[in-house]
């Protein structure tokens, strides 16, 4: 299990893979000081195990780019020697560019230490999860038929990590959008996510976003922005939901697509699933992928998604409003939640100062008085309400006193 806390320092990346840019103001005084301690370049280069040129063109600024690897090295030995302003925690906040060694993209003005706590650190998580991965190569990418949800993902990785090249595209009808490979380092080695086919390596959920609520409900939104889907249901008003479905190369469950049903259910909403595999698919390259699925059938819980996650597209939005609207009875009480949604709303009833009658708590429901009848009767017996007036007629007056309860 990953300890990773959605945090990455430079320390975190593969040193012999990486290049950084500092300005030549900062190379020549690392150069000047660690002379000061090793008199002359062939002794430093020697001390530092390293090649007498790496010096002279580090200290002159003659090459764009330096390796981590060697930075790590003089860094450290200055440390040691009491030049801390030279540290790496110091120096990271200083680079003006950062790549992968010999060829590659760069971010500008990279923000470490990287903070993936945020919302849109999550929201790139999300989207790296379902409608994104990281290639094989190690190369970030994310595809949606959505532009401005690869331009939100843009934008978010630009607020998150700094300033980044990419290549943005159109493939038939999706947007895609292919980012370098030290963003796939960052996060590879930073928060252990996996480079290749989700279909195969099936990551989980990392830890740190599930056991942080402001954090996972902006996973969830970006996850059903991706994958998610509104079902309007038959005529007949059967098989509304929101559904989400997510592939494996075996025939169970992905792993990532548990772990979001129990996102949710923090959330307070309920889930059926994972069901399947209900779509299997032969692909030409000779393997199979196994479809499974979540989803949200009760109007309860189809509320309680659009008021506490809801989809950030307009168009997916719009939908989940038709379908509230859809409805024309009122929400059902779940099965076996009945009684203790009845006690709920009488503490709600007596803490605005309102009696508690079957008439208030109907109104209150939007239940039909018999029904609340039946309801209070039970509690009533099980000793979880208690009658304080019966119901009685009030003889000269054409009318009754209604029965009263109070909370035990």
């Amino acid at each position: 299990m990953s300890n990773k806390n959605g945090i990455v320092r430079l320390k975190d990346l593969p040193e012999k893979s990486v290049c950084v840019r500092l300005n030549d103001k900062i190379q020549k005084s690392m150069i000047e000081s660690a002379l000061k301690l090793v008199p002359g370049r062939y002794n430093l280069a020697k001390r530092l195990s390293v090649n007498v040129a790496t010096i002279y063109d580090f200290e002159k600024g003659r090459f764009r780019s330096v390796s981590l690897d060697f930075l790590k090295k003089l860094s450290s030995f200055l440390v040691e020697n009491g030049y801390e302003e030279f540290s790496l925690e110091k120096l990271e906040t200083e680079f003006i560019w950062i790549k992968t060694k010999w060829a590659g993209k760069c971010i500008f003005n990279p923000k470490f230490s990287i903070n993936f706590n945020t919302k849109e650190g999550v929201k790139i998580i999300s989207g790296i999860f379902f409608d994104g991965g990281l290639t094989s190569g190690v190369y970030p990418f994310y595809t949606n038929n959505e532009e401005n949800l690869v331009n939100q993902m843009i934008s978010n990785v630009n607020s998150v990590i700094g300033n980044i090249e990419y290549i943005k595209r159109k493939d038939e009808n999706n947007f895609r959008v292919e980012f370098p490979k030290i963003f796939g380092y960052i996060l590879l080695n930073g928060l252990e996510i996996l480079p290749g086919s989700k279909l195969f390596n099936d990551p989980p959920i990392p830890e740190f976003i599930m056991k942080n609520p402001i954090l996972y409900l902006n996973f969830i939104q970006q996850a059903f922005d991706d994958e998610g889907t509104v079902n309007l249901g038959r005529s007949d008003g059967g098989s509304k939901a929101i559904q989400l479905w997510q592939y494996n190369s075996r025939s169970v469950s992905p792993i990532r697509l548990v772990r979001l049903k129990q996102l949710l259910e923090k959330v307070g909403i309920d889930v059926s699933g994972p069901y399947g595999p209900t779509r299997i698919y032969n692909s030409k390259k000779g393997y199979t992928s196994y479809g499974w699925i979540i989803q949200i059938s009760n109007q309860a819980d189809i509320r309680k998604f659009a008021e506490r996650i809801n989809f950030s597209l307009p168009k997916k939005k719009d939908k989940l409003v038709s379908l509230l609207n859809s409805y024309k009875t009122p929400l059902r009480f779940k099965r076996g939640r009945a009684e203790e949604e009845i006690l709920k709303t009488c503490k709600e009833l007596k803490n605005e100062n309102k009696r508690l009658t079957i008439k208030s708590i109907a109104r209150k429901t939007n239940r039909k008085r018999y029904y609340i009848s039946q309801l209070t009767s039970r509690l009533a017996k099980e000793g979880r309400l208690k009658v304080t007036k019966d119901r009685m007629v009030i003889k000269g007056i054409s009318g009754f006193q209604e029965k009263e309860f109070d909370l035990v």
